[in-house]
């Protein structure tokens, strides 16, 4: 598990292995996920990609 604190502007620091495991570089947007109460964190690119796959999934139906 990888710790970091908010600043007073509400600014957090992705610690580098998670930058890393992410394959987050300088200027990279993030997007953050709330489901169940619990808040995920990923590339956004990643989440652009699986919105296009839903949307082709339901076109097809």
């Amino acid at each position: 598990m990888e710790v970091s604190r908010i600043s007073s502007k509400g600014q957090v620091t992705i610690p580098k292995a998670i930058r890393n495991r992410l394959h987050l570089d300088d200027g990279d947007h993030v997007a953050f996920i709330v489901e169940n109460g619990k808040v995920f964190i990923t590339k956004a690119s990643v989440v652009a990609l699986q919105d296009n796959e839903e949307s082709i999934s339901e076109d097809k139906q």
